[in-house]
């Protein structure tokens, strides 16, 4: 009986160690080109479109589109304030010539009239009563008086039309800015394909699950992906508790999901040295691996396929 224990403890012993270690993957590529979530003048925007899933884009083509309802609304509206603001400049430029113009007539105007008052005010006292002298004296006086005056309202209108002027400009310069600004990020709103290649959903930050029309996001969020079919290569998570059994060069067998009755083997090509904290996950740290084809299935491979590898002789208990 004792016999008997041992042996079966010798077997259980002897199957922990050579079980293997089953670990979820995917398919990745290395020359990604990434769609993200525009910044807008809100905290998030809306998924309003996205080309099916797996379908593959041509180079130009649209394949994201975000809501741009408000920033539609906002370029029509800079469009009429730039137009009902260039009508003003043109008015306040009108206005100040005029009041400028006036503004010169009456200092001319006053300068006659100072000529004329101390023509007047140069006649001998012996030449007028002592009235009529004192009257031009008087008059040199108020015509000296009213052409200071004069001279200042010029100077005023000088200083008024320029601050009218520069202000309106500055308002238009705005709206311009404005308008730009809004037009840039409308373009945003639309992302097209740089290259190629077919159309992988991005997942949720804080839930994993697959991006889909008509979801929020915040922007800097990775919505979609167009991964190029050159340099593929197995990414996969390691849960710190089985970081150990890692090491470069260690080979693994593969099975696709959609292939399932079909194996092949990978080889670790890289390992992180610090883990990351997978919050969808449970908030456990996982290490992550890379994994290159050691014998690659014949058939084609897309970015965003699940595998399941296997690190044989691994210690799984």
């Amino acid at each position: 009986m004792r016999s008997l224990i041992l042996a079966s403890l010798l077997l259980l012993t002897s199957s922990v160690a050579i079980a293997d270690l089953l670990i979820s993957g995917e398919i990745k590529a290395r020359e990604n080109q990434e769609f993200f979530a525009p910044k807008t003048d809100s905290w998030r925007v809306e998924v309003q479109w996205m080309k099916p899933e797996g379908e593959v884009a041509q180079q130009g083509e649209v394949v994201v589109v975000f809501d741009s309802g408000s920033i539609a609304s906002q370029i029509e509206q800079a469009k009429v304030t730039l137009f009902t603001g260039q009508e003003e400049l043109q008015r306040v430029k009108s206005n100040a010539e005029q009041a400028m113009l006036e503004a010169e007539f009456a200092v001319k105007r006053h300068q006659l009239l100072l000529e004329k008052a101390r023509i007047d005010a140069e006649i001998p006292k012996a030449n007028l009563s002592a009235y009529d002298y004192e009257k031009n004296q008087l008059e040199l006086e108020k015509a000296l008086i009213e052409l200071n005056k004069s001279q200042e309202k010029l100077r005023e209108s000088k200083i008024t039309s320029q601050v009218n002027i520069a202000k309106q400009q500055l308002l238009i310069e705005k709206t311009t800015a404005d308008l730009a600004r809004n037009e840039k990020q409308l373009a945003q709103m639309s992302l097209t394909a740089a290259q190629a290649g077919p159309l992988i959903y991005g997942k949720h930050p804080w839930n994993g699950e697959k991006n889909f029309v008509g979801m929020t996001a915040q922007p800097g969020w990775s919505i979609a992906e167009i991964p190029s079919l050159a340099g593929l290569y197995i990414e996969a998570w390691i849960h710190e508790v089985d970081f150990h059994q890692l090491s470069l060069g260690k080979n693994a067998s593969f099975k696709l999901d959609a292939y399932s009755g079909q194996e092949f083997s990978a080889t670790i090509t890289d390992i992180s040295t610090q883990p990351e904290e997978k919050k969808p996950w449970g908030g456990d740290a996982y290490f992550r691996a890379e994994f290159s084809f050691s014998s690659k299935p014949t058939f084609k491979l897309i970015p965003g396929m699940s595998v399941q590898l296997a690190l044989a002789g691994a210690d799984n208990e």
